[in-house]
């Protein structure tokens, strides 16, 4: 059994895996019996298969499959079937990890164990500028409350599973739904919600490699919708106290993807984004000034 199990889900992969990969060695160096790695490639056409093949007698404990799901969601559940892991994170095919991160990561969630070590995504387009600075895991404790907070107000990290450490009864409890996008949208509040031990790092480890033909330059009215369940279920998740920050998200919906909404759809959220127009909300601490001004001037617009 291993310690941390490292999750990778790879699509037509070719061009990104390879140095995926070699930034993943890089990174659990010295800390090899702690970790196991399980790498799905799911209905490749091209040499992503291959790469996988070459790449596995280097890496520690891996294991590969080849499915045909189609679906991202499917993928990681069956990858953390096969976990043993105590602690489970995810890895984009496509991104990259700071040397040493993983040994390091795993030295701190031996020693704190904690039930989530979050961490900052290092957002980047241009992979000339990514850097090896790294000085190791030092993270901060937030409570349930600010970490809900941080969460909804888009402030330090968002509902991604790559580049965050959970431990695996968290994933037992809230299993990933076969869903094509925002799967991780989707267990992330229940995850916050049962979670008692948070810490949250504010240096980066994790390169998340912004790309042109990503899932927000190619959005539709199914994956649109999609977003609508997930953000009823983040409503129904936490408590009340957080309705405002809740309905940010539905004005975001509102003036961000209107287009695609269904009228059903649209009546729901208009419904919500209503409700922003209070006094409690515009007196709430807990939204920015800039979110409240951008809500006076729609309603301004109206």
């Amino acid at each position: 059994m291993a310690f941390l199990s490292i999750i990778i889900a790879a699509h037509n992969a070719k061009d990104t895996l390879h140095t995926t990969l070699e930034s993943l060695q890089n990174a659990i160096e010295g800390a090899w019996d702690d970790v196991e790695i399980i790498i799905f490639n799911d209905s490749s056409n091209d040499s992503t298969q291959d790469i996988i093949e070459a790449w596995l007698p280097m890496l520690p404990n891996a294991q590969s499959r080849y499915v045909e799901y189609r679906n991202v969601g499917h993928v990681r559940n069956s990858a953390l079937s096969l976990a043993t892991g105590e602690y489970i994170t995810m890895l984009d095919s496509d991104d990259r990890m700071k040397p040493g991160s993983i040994r390091d990561a795993v030295a701190f969630l031996k020693s704190e164990r904690p039930d989530m070590l979050l961490t900052r995504l290092l957002e980047i387009r241009d992979t000339k500028k990514m850097t090896a600075d790294w000085q190791g895991f030092s993270p901060v404790a937030l409570s349930q409350h600010e970490a809900i907070k941080r969460f909804l107000q888009h402030k330090d990290f968002q509902a991604h599973l790559i580049g965050q450490f959970i431990h695996r009864k968290l994933y037992v409890n809230n299993p990933i739904p076969s869903m094509i996008c925002y799967e991780d949208f989707a267990v992330f509040p229940g995850m916050l919600m049962q979670s008692r031990k948070i810490v949250y790092q504010r240096q980066g480890h994790y390169y998340y490699i912004k790309r042109n033909d990503s899932l927000s330059s190619r959005l539709d009215a199914s994956k649109i919708a999609t977003l609508v369940d997930c953000t009823l279920q983040m409503e129904k998740t936490f408590p009340r106290s957080f309705k405002h920050l809740v309905n940010c998200h539905w004005f975001d919906i509102y003036r961000n993807h209107r287009q695609h909404l269904t009228d059903l759809q649209l009546k729901l959220v208009k419904q919500r984004v209503n409700a922003l127009y209070s006094l409690s909300f515009f007196f709430t601490r807990d939204v920015r000034f800039s979110y409240k001004k951008r809500v006076i001037e729609a309603l301004w617009k109206k």
